[in-house]
């Protein structure tokens, strides 16, 4: 290649003014030599097709190019900076790295450079920065200009990257496009709002042996038994009496679900049902009236006569549905805050969430959890207001299934939630049987189902499933709209549901007698050996140990529903789901907040999760949960809610207790294996949020945003005052962190070992931030540079943070510093003045 180079700039005459000498027009001006033609050729015989010799001139010529200006960048940072140039190359140069000197060069060619190596970088290492990068994008227009072929190039690729773009500009350009004109940042945002970088979207269907492909398989069966009873209930009704009685002796023996005729009437019918389902109704993106507020109207992948496309052809919009749903969400939270009471929040938060089940399922997800799916049915029941003052965030309950591709997976066939599915939940079964106690020869029905007996209650929920779904399962639909038919229907019903019970308190009574009869006897004997003061002393320890359920409270709704242990509540969810019966059902949530910034959240979930990082690769023993944060606008989001665990408010309102009587209560006696390492659990988790609230100057730590979990882990939440923000510029808590004597209770006071052990794991995780500092510091000093936020509005917060790392402090007076810390933070009167201002303004518990 450099001798065809050398000869072609021979070829090339050096003034351009005309455009014509520029091009040689034979061979003969080439002037190659003969016994050089063949190595030449050989050379030229990379190219993709048989091209003549004066293309192949023209065509390596504007290779040439291309590489003459890859090639001056390097040697001019080979001339100039040839460090960095080694350091670029090295594979010590991390995205981090990368970002920070993209940040902090002024020169275009280092720029240049670093833009173009971003794409050398896994895309979820860089979806980190992608904060980062927004804002550089927006206030530093030489790097606008390096990196937009990076963004726009990704938009291209994903769906997912061009919402979070979409929603990042526009929450960091809210302020500016106020008082400056329109930039590069605010077309980008609208290129990717009206879809110019639309991904191309493709459906490579996976192997049978992977499992997402299975559920997709298994969504497209589901559809088709569903179609299949749908056709057939309709046929039926069409029916007559005796045609009806006809057909039921014909199913008893043919078990095919269509006949021979109806197959072959199969391709008229489907051509039929074809034009009209390809017909495409008008697009109602956002009416949640319509019932289709989140369909785009998309029937690519549509699976018709057995053919599937494998790609996308149609303009329809792609990111309109996940940002309507969004967008809905959102609304139903700006409205809540202007009903009266906490009560009837949540009722009409009920009625919002029913309203917005009319148009799912539909393929839209929550992009905060990575892996494929969509969204189905919202559990409108479970949702609930949150504890806040002037605002009202909430929490909602989704179903979701997985699916291999969001676009081209079918969705389950809407189900109502008038119509149950057949297989009922073995605990309302149980209550309903309870409650229609009937008398037999081995006691009754109610103490039988007390008896430890797993299997055979199994075989009566089988043989309960196969008597509905032989007979009628209409009677147990829980819809709340009767119709004067569905009364008739009822009363018709009740002989049916008196035939139901007594089936099944015979079918109970007679399933293995000698069994049951043996367990009644033992049952008998052992309550005659128990006595009255075992009864008493058993009654007592079930009272004084265990965990605590918590009780409804109207003025605290979420305390209850927080507190049930998450797998109970997705087995309850799922059991009354109509799409429980799905394999790939799952149950997620999210908090919807609006009225407070969350890019506070963003910046400190970052931050945590690097310091995370920073502690398992230098082993150091203390734990911390990051939670994930999806920003939609400057005021609104999406929170990934803490399972299992509720504040400290909420434990010593409901529970009455001490926070180490409410440990003893919930992990046992003090010398147990569980509640030791409840309480080790808890000492690591309060080190690593004592040392993420130094650094980040965290205020606002009342025990309402302060988090217990089932495990004894210490989580905090709401970072939205820190740094240099504080509530209401009030400057309450001067202490370095919060820690109160309660805390130190719980670890076995001042002389344990326990609270020796905090002070340690303190100083470990500050000598490991120190050592890394240059992975933190980069994420806060790109995000305050032109940033409008609150946490950055006094004086150069970046240096004081780094100047809290004691970078010119020893070990030794680093503990000595440590131990001050400590002591002043739990000695602290502000921490305690701070507490009694929420307790007498906002009802939190001190």
């Amino acid at each position: 290649m450099m001798f065809f180079r050398r000869h072609v700039q021979k070829a090339i005459p050096i003034n351009n003014s005309t455009p014509s000498s520029s091009i040689p027009l034979s061979l003969d001006t080439i002037n190659i030599a003969e016994d050089e033609r063949e190595s030449a050729e050989n050379e030229l015989s990379t190219t993709p097709t048989a091209l003549s010799p004066i293309e192949k001139i023209v065509y390596f010529s504007n290779e040439v190019d291309l590489q003459t200006t890859t090639t001056s960048t390097i040697e001019h940072l080979a001339v100039k900076h040839p460090g960095l140039l080694r350091l670029f190359d090295s594979t010590v140069c991390t995205a981090s790295m990368t970002i920070s000197y993209l940040f902090s060069s002024k020169e275009p060619i280092v720029q240049q450079f670093l833009g173009k190596k971003l794409f050398d970088y896994p895309h979820e290492e860089l979806d980190f920065y992608l904060p980062q990068l927004i804002n550089m994008y927006i206030h530093i227009q030489s790097i606008s200009t390096v990196i937009h072929d990076y963004i726009t190039t990704r938009c291209s690729q994903s769906v997912d990257f061009s919402l979070q773009c979409a929603w990042l500009l526009d929450a960091y350009i809210s302020e500016q496009m106020k008082v400056a004109k329109p930039n590069a940042a605010v077309r980008l945002l609208f290129d990717i709002l009206y879809e110019k970088y639309k991904p191309k979207i493709i459906y490579n269907p996976t192997t049978v042996n992977n499992s997402s492909n299975n559920h997709h398989r298994l969504v497209e069966e589901e559809n088709e038994n569903v179609n299949n009873q749908d056709d057939e209930m309709k046929a039926e009704r069409a029916l007559s009496q005796d045609n009806l009685m006809l057909q039921i002796s014909r199913k008893k023996g043919h078990q095919k679900s269509r006949s021979d005729v109806s197959e072959r009437s199969l391709p008229i019918m489907n051509g039929e049902t074809t034009k009209q389902h390809r017909r495409q109704p008008r697009l109602c993106l956002g009416d949640l009236n319509s019932g289709r507020a989140f369909d785009n109207n998309c029937i690519c992948f549509e699976n018709v006569n057995g053919f599937r496309r494998r790609e996308c052809t149609c303009n329809a919009p792609k990111l309109a549905p996940v940002r309507e749903f969004m967008t809905a969400l959102v609304n139903i939270g700006k409205k809540l805050p202007h009903v009266p009471t906490k009560e009837k929040k949540t009722q009409n938060l009920i009625s919002e969430m029913k309203r917005m089940n009319m148009n799912l399922p539909a393929r839209v997800w929550i992009p905060f959890y990575k892996f494929p799916h969509h969204v189905v049915r919202i559990a409108y029941t479970e949702s609930t207001v949150l504890n806040s003052r002037d605002r009202a965030p909430y929490i909602v309950y989704i179903e979701v299934v997985l699916c291999d591709n969001v676009f081209a997976s079918p969705l389950p066939i809407k189900q109502n939630d008038s119509r149950l599915r057949s297989t009922r939940s073995e605990e309302n079964l149980t209550h309903h049987i309870n409650n229609h106690k009937i008398p037999s020869t081995s006691g009754t029905i109610g103490s039988y189902l007390n008896c430890e007996t797993q299997s055979l209650d199994s075989e009566l929920i089988d043989s309960y499933r196969s008597f509905v779904n032989s007979e009628d399962a209409d009677i147990w639909s829980t819809s709340d709209d009767v119709t004067s038919d569905d009364q008739q229907s009822a009363q018709l019903s009740v002989p049916r549901r008196n035939g139901l019970i007594g089936y099944r308190s015979s079918h109970v009574m007679n399933i293995n007698p000698e069994t049951q009869s043996i367990r009644s006897t033992e049952s008998h004997l052992s309550q005659q050996e128990v006595m009255p003061s075992e009864i008493r002393k058993r009654l007592t320890e079930v009272k004084t140990t265990g965990p605590i359920l918590f009780e409804r409270d109207p003025d605290d709704p979420s305390a209850a529903a927080l507190k049930e242990p998450w797998d109970k509540k997705e087995q309850r969810i799922r059991l009354s789901s109509p799409y429980g019966h799905l394999r790939n059902w799952r149950l997620v949530a999210a908090i919807v907040k609006c009225g407070d910034d969350l890019r506070h959240e963003l910046l400190a979930y970052q931050f945590m999760v690097r310091l995370k990082e920073i502690w398992l690769c230098e082993h150091v023993p203390v734990f911390v949960r990051p939670i994930n944060i999806l920003v939609l606008s400057n005021n609104s989001g999406l929170i990934e809610p803490i399972l299992n665990a509720v504040s400290l408010h909420q434990i010593k309102k409901n529970s009455k207790l001490s926070l180490r009587n409410y440990f003893l209560r919930e992990f046992g006696m003090e010398r147990s294996e569980q509640f030791l390492t409840a309480v080790r659990n808890f000492v690591q988790s309060c080190a690593a949020y004592s040392i993420i609230c130094y650094l980040l100057q965290v205020k606002d730590r009342h025990n309402g945003n302060i988090l217990l979990d089932d495990e004894g882990h210490v989580i905090h939440i709401d970072f939205g005052y820190m740094l240099s923000a504080t509530p209401k510029n009030l400057g309450f808590e001067s202490s370095p962190f919060k820690i109160t004597q309660e805390f130190v209770d719980i670890m076995g006071g001042l002389q344990s070992d326990m609270y020796g052990y905090y002070k340690i794991l303190i100083l470990q995780g500050l000598l490991a931030a120190r050592k890394h500092m240059d992975k933190l510091m980069p994420i806060v000093e790109i995000m305050q540079h032109g940033s409008q936020l609150n946490c950055f509005s006094k004086g150069n917060v970046t240096l004081g943070l780094r100047e809290r790392f004691h970078l010119n402090m020893t070990d030794e007076q680093l503990e000595f510093n440590v131990e001050k810390m400590v002591e002043s933070s739990l000695n602290s009167l502000t921490t305690r003045v701070y507490d009694t201002f929420q307790y007498y303004t906002n009802g939190i518990s001190k």
